[in-house]
């Protein structure tokens, strides 16, 4: 039996290819990410963080208090198509092993209701994760 470690499993990032403008992607995955309790900042017009949970509760309370943060890029990539990238950029080890493993199911379902929500927006043509 081969044993593979959490984060080696774990998705880094994941790319949703949308139908229309940077503008409105952006918006749409800013709004996304605020219904599922993250808070964003933007560095600059197309680049942020969306953060949820607390570092210091996490540090001293572990998986208990899972923090989770995730990068947001969006870039424009033909005629009326964007790409929303979300990337991984908490690995959950300050709550040990169970908070890793939280983080990389966190990063999963994320993807998911990403996904979930951008098809049911009628905008989604593509998902790649890496």
């Amino acid at each position: 039996m081969v044993c593979v470690g959490v984060l080696e499993m774990a998705v880094k990032y994941v790319d949703f290819k949308v139908t229309g403008d940077p503008a409105r992607a952006r918006a749409a995955a800013e709004r996304a990410l605020t219904d599922r309790k993250f808070k964003i900042s933007w560095q600059d017009e197309w680049s942020g963080t969306a953060e949820r949970g607390s570092k210091t509760a996490n540090v001293l309370l572990g998986a208990m208090a899972q923090y989770f943060a995730v990068g947001v890029k969006v870039r424009s990539s033909g005629p009326e198509e964007t790409v929303i990238r979300i990337e991984r950029l908490s690995t959950g080890w300050m709550g040990g092993a169970i908070g890793a493993s939280r983080t990389t199911k966190n990063m999963s379902g994320l993807a998911t209701e990403l996904e979930t929500t951008f098809k049911s927006a009628g905008v989604l043509l593509g998902v790649t994760q890496g």
